[in-house]
């Protein structure tokens, strides 16, 4: 029997949802859910998910908190489930992920529709989303530049005319 592994980043709702589209998409899967501590009580009343992992963290999910509970496991696969259709916002629990060894990852937005997505596509995501965050703080200090210059100009004109 194959693993599953879901990584529980969004609502109980949102599992209520999707849970009955992996079960189809994904048979044959014994099928496990990483969770926090608060999330292990409400996680038992899945009758299809065999074992509950407790996330050791109460920070939200990084890369560079890993799960002992996990080393030297290998899933065949990983599905993060996301609250929103295009699964931005989740780059973090994406790049978390990475640290899990799985086969093949997914994503399984708020529709239930479960797509792949690959490692190098999620370290490129991450590269983007620093990139865009970089020039953004360039343009903010460029547009403050220029905005305290022409401040001081038109400070020191009506100072003028007083």
């Amino acid at each position: 029997m194959q693993e599953l592994l879901i990584i529980r980043s969004a609502g109980f709702q949102q599992l209520d949802k999707n849970l009955s589209e992996i079960i189809r998409r994904f048979p044959n899967h014994r099928i496990s859910l990483l969770t926090h501590e608060h999330g292990v009580q409400p996680a038992r009343k899945y009758k299809d998910i065999d074992r509950i992992y407790v996330y050791p963290y109460t920070e939200g999910f990084h890369a560079r908190r890993k799960v002992p509970d996990f080393k030297g496991k290998p899933f065949d696969a990983v599905i993060v489930l996301v609250s929103n259709l295009s699964g931005s916002g989740f780059s973090n629990v994406m790049r978390f992920s990475l640290t899990i060894r799985a086969k093949r990852r997914y994503i399984c937005n708020l529709v239930s529709e479960i797509r792949e997505v690959t490692a190098a596509g999620i370290r490129m995501k991450h590269v983007l989303i620093v990139c865009f965050a970089g020039l953004a703080g360039c343009a903010t200090v460029i547009a403050a530049l220029f905005a305290t210059v022409f401040l001081l100009v038109q400070w020191k004109r009506i100072a003028k005319k007083e």
